[in-house]
């Protein structure tokens, strides 16, 4: 017989979802008394280490630490040193587990990277990734508008792209920037102002067929904002979409539109086709992710390194 006097159980469905990184972060804040030292650990940034903390804070319901502005140190309130002294060992348990299962173990990484930069940068990344690790497999994931979600369901390790990932558990790091340039068939010229384009007229597009990505990937809604301020307010005619560079580049090549691509999809040598880079577009950035558990992984860090040299 239950007891009236006391409250029904919470249903397992019912309870709080708590992100272990969450407890990780609050852990190493706790134990090394200061965010900087926990953000190096994790090696994430000061910020993420503290919305960290902060979520866990609202999640708890009550004020976990305090940082006195100026100060380096924090100081933990009555609850949160009840909320560490209860973790205690059993949650250094548990990471060490998880850290031999995902850095000694592991021996497939999945990678996530859009279509473009995996055919640019990753032969060259892959050869010295591969003289370095030969023993792991890497497992690419042509994708670009579905890495966070990927990441988020488990199905990658790590991912390259134009996205900054909002979500705590994934930690992302800037690898460098590229600039878009505009392309068009050298066929063309006869009919358009040449002059006037190369020097950053753009007005003789109008109304002349644009090729480019899917809805809502990155330099399709870039371009498309540049593109309509720059013809007079009126969006770019879209004529053909595809989903990667190497398509829309084909398709611009065949003589088909002009689109907008990453510089280096085409080059000064490229058969049947002129481009312009548009240096007064804000470049695109590049990131590298990965979950936030793989952090201290020595091939992650690998592959990041790889990035870094090739795209930064």
């Amino acid at each position: 017989m239950t007891d009236p006097r006391r409250p029904p159980p919470i249903a397992a469905d019912k309870r709080a979802k708590v992100d272990i990184s969450l407890l990780q972060t609050f852990h190493l804040v706790a134990r090394t008394g200061s965010f900087s030292a926990a953000s190096r650990e994790l090696n994430i940034s000061y910020q993420s280490a503290a919305n960290h903390v902060r979520r866990l804070e609202q999640m708890y319901g009550a004020r976990l630490i305090y940082a006195e502005k100026g100060s380096r140190k924090v100081t933990m309130t009555p609850q949160g040193k009840a909320l560490y002294a209860s973790l205690g060992e059993e949650l250094e348990t548990i990471l060490s587990r998880i850290s031999v299962l995902l850095h000694d173990v592991r021996s497939v990484l999945r990678v996530g990277v859009p279509q473009a930069l995996f055919h640019q940068f990753f032969p060259a990344i892959l050869t010295e990734f591969r003289a370095e690790a030969p023993e792991i497999e890497l497992a690419f994931f042509e994708r670009d508008t579905t890495l966070e979600r990927m990441m988020m369901d488990g199905d990658l390790d790590a991912a390259v792209s134009e996205r900054s990932f909002s979500h705590p558990a994934i930690t992302q790091h800037l690898l460098g920037t590229y600039r878009l340039a505009l392309v068009w068939p050298s066929a063309w010229e006869a009919d358009l102002d040449a002059v006037g384009l190369r020097a950053g007229d753009l007005t003789c597009l109008a109304g002349r067929p644009f090729i480019t990505y899917e809805v809502v990937q990155m330099v399709r809604t870039s371009a498309t904002d540049y593109l309509t301020r720059r013809l007079g307010g009126a969006p770019p005619r879209i004529a053909t979409t595809a989903s990667g560079s190497t398509s829309v580049t084909r398709l611009i090549e065949a003589g088909l539109g002009y689109g907008v691509v990453p510089e280096w999809c085409v080059t000064d040598e490229s058969p049947n086709m002129s481009k312009l880079v548009l240096t007064e577009m804000d470049p695109m950035k590049l990131w590298f992710a990965h979950t936030a558990f793989l952090a201290n992984n020595r091939f992650i860090g690998l592959l990041r390194s790889l990035c870094l040299k090739a795209m930064g």
